[in-house]
């Protein structure tokens, strides 16, 4: 007897879109039954490629029966009449990141699937890197002692035409905000889920290469993790050519540095064998490369969390990242423009 698959729906067919479907190839329990995009012939034409139903309107995607699950790959300020209306229809979700542009947005997005029912989660695969992991799981045992800092320096570059080519990239209303919003918030995911949330942060943001733009390319944070320790969050998109991303953690009993999700350096008052060999071979493949250029090709990392959403949801169980951890990035993150906006630290609740 053939095992159940999961319909899976998609909504929006832009750069990212591609790295869900060639994920999901790969998931034997899961079956793209519908697409969905404004521009008929590109709707038409994956449509005929994945051998499903193609739409133009999300609302008839999502009162399709031989859909189950929706996944969100629309521009972020875009996510919330959809999930509210896919809810509606006793459809999961699972969105990218970030889930919506503010927390109000995102409340509502988590009060229509409570209401009905519903699963939603969002996809925060840089938390499924070995690396991540194994840093996650460094500062949990307590083997880096007391967390002291914890720091992320991304300098990437984005050329004009990354923004003058888009309607809604760097607008607050549909990108939600710059650097911070679209590029870093895996990185800040990242540094509050090793710390166990973020109490306080102290911003300064501003366009620094892009003036024509709404939002920032530029900022720069202090900030203060639950745990205690402190950090210094910087984002740019506008230092030419890009450069790697560094993710440092410190503690009482050692640190570790992070460049490109590869361990550069690391130092412990109690090191293995173990970890000799994380520090020499940490090179798990390219899941980053954002540093020069938006074009993703790795669907390794999507596809290790999507897997786990696939088989909570034919179970029945809500599947990691749900929207309340989602929501966590985007209070960080908008509290950072209220920050720059005020000119005062901002306590995050």
């Amino acid at each position: 007897m053939e095992s159940k698959k999961l319909g899976i729906g998609i909504i929006g067919l832009g750069v990212i879109s591609d790295i869900h479907i060639e994920a999901l190839k790969h998931i034997e329990n899961a079956q793209i039954t519908a697409v969905c995009t404004r521009d008929i012939a590109k709707a038409i034409e994956k449509a005929d490629d994945l051998g499903c139903k193609s739409y133009t309107d999300f609302r008839k995607l999502a009162s399709d029966p031989a859909v189950d699950a929706v996944i969100l790959c629309t521009p972020s300020g875009s996510r919330l009449e959809m999930a509210e209306y896919i809810a509606g229809h006793k459809k999961h979700i699972i969105s990218e990141k970030p889930l919506e542009v503010t927390t109000e947005r995102i409340d509502r997005m988590l009060n229509a699937c409570k209401e009905n029912g519903v699963f939603i989660a969002s996809i925060f695969h840089k938390r499924y890197h070995p690396v991540y992991k194994y840093i996650k799981d460094m500062i949990d045992s307590g083997r880096l002692g007391e967390i002291v800092t914890t720091d992320v320096l991304m300098k990437w570059y984005r050329p004009d035409e990354y923004y003058n080519n888009s309607k809604w990239r760097g607008t607050m209303a549909l990108d939600g905000g710059g650097a911070l919003m679209n590029q870093c918030v895996h990185f800040i995911d990242m540094v509050q889920w090793f710390n166990g949330g973020m109490k306080s942060v102290f911003a300064k943001t501003g366009q620094k290469i892009h003036k024509g733009i709404e939002a920032e390319d530029t900022a720069v944070a202090v900030v203060e993790y639950s745990n205690g320790a402190f950090g210094i969050v910087e984002a740019t998109t506008s230092s030419y050519p890009g450069f790697s991303t560094l993710i440092t953690v410190n503690g009482s009993k050692g640190g570790i540095i992070c460049e490109n999700e590869r361990i550069r350096e690391m130092k412990l008052s109690d090191e293995t064998e173990e970890d000799r060999k994380m520090l020499s071979d940490s090179d798990f493949g390219e899941h980053g490369g954002d540093a020069k250029t938006n074009i993703k090709q790795d669907f390794s990392l999507h596809l290790k969390q999507l897997q786990e959403a696939v088989d909570a949801l034919l179970r029945g169980e809500q599947p990691p990242i749900d929207g309340l951890e989602a929501r966590k990035a985007v209070e960080i993150i908008t509290s950072m423009y209220e920050s720059a906006k005020s000119g005062k630290e901002i306590i995050i609740t």
